[in-house]
């Protein structure tokens, strides 16, 4: 087979999402079901574990924040992915779709219109409030505000926020010397940055931090990160579910409360090893 048993699943799940919303009749998946406990099985007994992406709690947050330079746009556009992912509990596809007209700033802080979702089949869009942090470094309202003011001085008052930047700080889309907009050759339009570009910059400031295991941070640790945090902190699951973007009732936010509470709640912490 070769995959892995939860991509399995997920094509699974796809494939009677189809049947669902053609109105088709929905295929009986006991037998598919099975063969995958089977599968799941076989892996464990071959020595085989799951490498989870581990998630970037606060303090991880902070570790990598202070690893990015404090001059030259590269820097502050790589603090905003890490704030801006951890505070929306954003998924990546979503920082590399934001536009800066999808940002609006009020007196309580900032909302980011996601104009669509895994969980908005409409795609009737939904506007995510984050409000002000208590520590600057990582308040997603001041460290979005100087991402886009550098944008601004650089000509670009719209389209994508989180956009390529070549190796001698020049910002994919700004107004060159020539009067002409830069643009960076490779995949994509050139302007926005790739999927795989914002997941090396999680990846890199990891490595950055000297986090032990740092090859399992990517860019799904911010979302898991704001959700482990958020209920560590008393948050219910309905807002988590509903801040995030998760459908009601998900076993994977019902994953992060288990998290806090198998070592909030654990049984040895009374026995007095």
């Amino acid at each position: 087979m070769g995959r892995a048993p939860a991509t399995v699943d997920r094509a699974i799940s796809a494939i009677l999402s189809i049947h669902t919303d053609t109105g088709a009749e929905r295929p009986n998946t006991r037998p598919i079901r099975e063969a995958l406990r089977s599968y799941r099985k076989l892996r464990a007994k071959s020595g085989f574990r799951p490498r989870w992406s581990l998630p970037i709690t606060i303090e991880i947050l902070r570790a990598m924040i202070e690893t990015q330079p404090e001059d030259g746009p590269a820097g502050n556009r790589n603090r905003t992915i890490l704030t801006v992912g951890y505070a929306a509990m954003t998924r990546r596809i979503e920082l590399h779709n934001l536009n800066i007209e999808d940002v609006t700033f009020l007196r309580e802080g900032l909302e980011l219109f996601i104009p669509m979702s895994k969980t908005d089949r409409d795609a009737r869009g939904v506007s995510v409030p984050l409000p002000y942090g208590s520590h600057p470094g990582t308040c997603p309202v001041r460290v979005e505000s100087a991402w886009l003011e550098i944008l601004t001085e650089h000509g670009i008052t719209s389209g994508p926020v989180f956009r390529a930047i070549d190796k001698n700080g020049r910002i994919a889309g700004a107004i060159g010397d020539d009067g002409a907009p830069v643009r960076r050759a490779g995949r994509g339009d050139g302007i926005r940055m790739t999927l795989e570009a914002i997941n090396l910059v999680v990846k890199q400031a990891a490595q950055a931090a000297g986090l032990p295991h740092a090859d399992r941070y990517s860019a799904y640790g911010l979302r898991a990160g704001g959700a482990t945090d958020a209920a560590d902190s008393g948050a219910t699951m309905a807002g988590i579910c509903q801040h995030g973007r998760w459908s009601e009732k998900s076993p994977v936010v019902m994953q992060y409360i288990r998290h806090r509470d198998k070592w909030k709640n654990n049984p040895m912490l009374r026995v007095g090893l």
